[in-house]
């Protein structure tokens, strides 16, 4: 066990990777595993553990209570920067906890707000039981075959990071889990793609949960494969990059760990 109940549906787990966290105890998607296992998406842990360097500038879309983003700011140091961005109320209170905890505001700042196509207020869908599967998209039927949980609708301001990150110069790595919202973030961020000044972006696949935003992604991810030479790999179980067949990984329809690069 890496947790401990400190109260108030509150836990305090240590990941094996350092540091602390403060996790809901009522979750059924994060926290079963990292008060077992301290770890969460293991492949996608450890590929930023090699690959994340000290002075790096790293972008968290979907931030949820701060795994990847606490765990970013270790790794990036003083001398680096972490933006994070997460738009549900509940999740954002746990990840400034988070940040406090672990003494990291000197190199993180937080927006709560939805990466997204342009800048609006916009319905999220909060997930009270799999806080993890929070979504711009109305939980449909598909959802309901495997959850039983409890959504609540709410308003939330949204950007597209194109103009929010503006100011930020080039970004060693993004990070993208946003449960179905890539669409409209990848749209929000196809000058700073076009321009290189991305070199990597990690997000997940999932056309459930993208719902009729999956073929336009699908036709997005291939115009900046064809025009733009971007490469795609996914993870293996340990971490490492494995190239993949864009064409192949859209037929497959899923897939967590998702990388694209621009080609050297």
């Amino acid at each position: 066990m890496h947790g401990v109940y400190i109260g108030n549906r509150r836990m305090l787990v240590v990941p094996r990777w350092g540091g602390r966290l403060i996790v809901p105890s009522d979750d059924l998607s994060l926290a079963p595993e990292l008060i077992l296992n301290g770890l969460f998406e293991f492949p996608l842990t450890t590929f930023l553990v090699n690959g994340v360097r000290p002075g790096s500038t790293v972008i968290d879309v979907g931030a949820n209570l701060g795994y990847f983003t606490v765990l970013l700011g270790l790794l990036v140091g003083p001398s680096g920067r972490v933006l994070a961005y997460e738009p549900n109320p509940e999740l954002h209170s746990f990840l400034m906890d988070n940040l406090s905890l672990n003494y990291l505001h000197d190199r993180i700042t937080v927006y709560r707000k939805a990466a997204y196509s342009s800048s609006a207020r916009i319905p999220l869908y909060m997930t009270r039981r799999f806080m993890g599967n929070t979504s711009i998209h109305r939980h449909d039927a598909e959802y309901a075959k495997h959850y039983v949980d409890e959504i609540q609708e709410i308003e939330v301001e949204a950007a597209p990071l194109d103009i929010h990150l503006g100011q930020v110069g080039h970004i060693d790595l993004l990070k993208m889990d946003i449960e179905g919202g890539e669409y409209r973030a990848f749209l929000g961020m196809r000058e700073m793609i076009e321009r290189n000044a991305v070199t990597t972006v990690v997000f997940e696949l999932n056309k459930t949960m993208l719902q009729d935003d999956w073929r336009p992604l699908c036709d997005l991810l291939l115009e900046l494969n064809r025009s733009y030479q971007r490469v795609f790999f996914t993870l293996s179980s340990q971490g490492n990059l494995v190239q993949a067949d864009l064409d192949q990984l859209l037929a497959e329809g899923s897939n967590p760990f998702v990388v694209m690069q621009s080609r050297h």
